[in-house]
């Protein structure tokens, strides 16, 4: 199939399991959320919408694989592999917090080559097809660098950000709840930068073509290679993550640094 038809049918799906989510979103008794081994939250609809998106893409692309967080598989540097994280941002979704989302990634050859992110709350739909530029809602979106940083500037960070981290920019930091997220709010410029914390393959697969065509750039924080075999296996990465700007990479990497006995 083509670029654009991945695109559609992307969108087509992450919408679909974001109305379903959305419909339940406001009914903490009916999301039954439970703690998993690593102490984080999933719910049925997490599981109902893994389920859901791996029917959708069997029948679509039959020879694909698909790895997901609920529903684990394993992920190579061969073929086509699907990456899902049904709802990134479950504690948000569990507490009636707006910044969840559906984020649907698609490895060509090992490497994240296209993605769809949609927050159901909000109504916005990241999408960077197999070739072309990253959209917002059918928009063009650019990771742009900014004319100057000042109090109003803002950078997405983990939860974790004020033991784990020292920064020192002009700025504000905000957690918002959603790994997905945070990264395309990089690619619309509406975020200057992100740190990304303990991030799994399903947590970046959907939204990292949406940076890169939006002309932002991920990294590992310490600017090494990608430990690939890990996100394979499905562990989360061995050191956080960055994204900014390609222009402003450099400079919004150089505020921060690990906090003394970080892990």
């Amino acid at each position: 199939m083509q670029s654009h038809d991945e695109a559609q049918l992307m969108e087509t799906w992450a919408r679909q399991a974001g109305a379903y989510a959305l419909e339940i979103f406001q009914d903490y008794a009916a999301a039954a959320p439970r703690r998993k081994a690593d102490n984080s939250w999933v719910t049925e609809v997490d599981e109902n919408i893994e389920q859901m998106l791996r029917q959708q893409i069997a029948q679509a692309f039959p020879d694909d694989l698909v790895m997901g967080e609920e529903g684990g598989g394993h992920a190579s540097s061969n073929g086509r592999i699907w990456v899902l994280d049904p709802i990134d941002g479950t504690g948000s979704f569990v507490k009636r917090l707006p910044v969840w989302c559906v984020s649907i990634g698609l490895l060509v050859d090992g490497y994240p080559a296209a993605g769809c992110v949609y927050l159901p709350v909000l109504d916005e739909c990241y999408l960077a097809g197999l070739t072309g530029p990253a959209t917002l809602n059918g928009q063009e979106i650019h990771a742009e660098n900014p004319d100057f940083l000042d109090s109003q500037s803002w950078m997405a960070v983990p939860s974790n950000a004020h033991w784990r981290y020292k920064i020192s920019y002009p700025g504000k930091t905000r957690s918002l709840g959603s790994t997905a997220a945070n990264v395309c709010y990089v690619a619309s410029s509406r975020a200057c930068a992100a740190i990304l914390g303990n991030a799994s393959l399903w947590d970046i697969a959907g939204a990292w073509p949406i940076l890169e065509r939006a002309g932002g750039k991920l990294s590992t924080f310490s600017g090494g290679p990608f430990d690939w075999q890990r996100f394979y296996e499905g562990s989360s990465a061995n050191e956080p993550l960055f994204a900014a700007s390609n222009d402003n990479y450099a400079t919004m990497r150089g505020m921060i640094d690990l906090a003394k006995g970080a892990i």
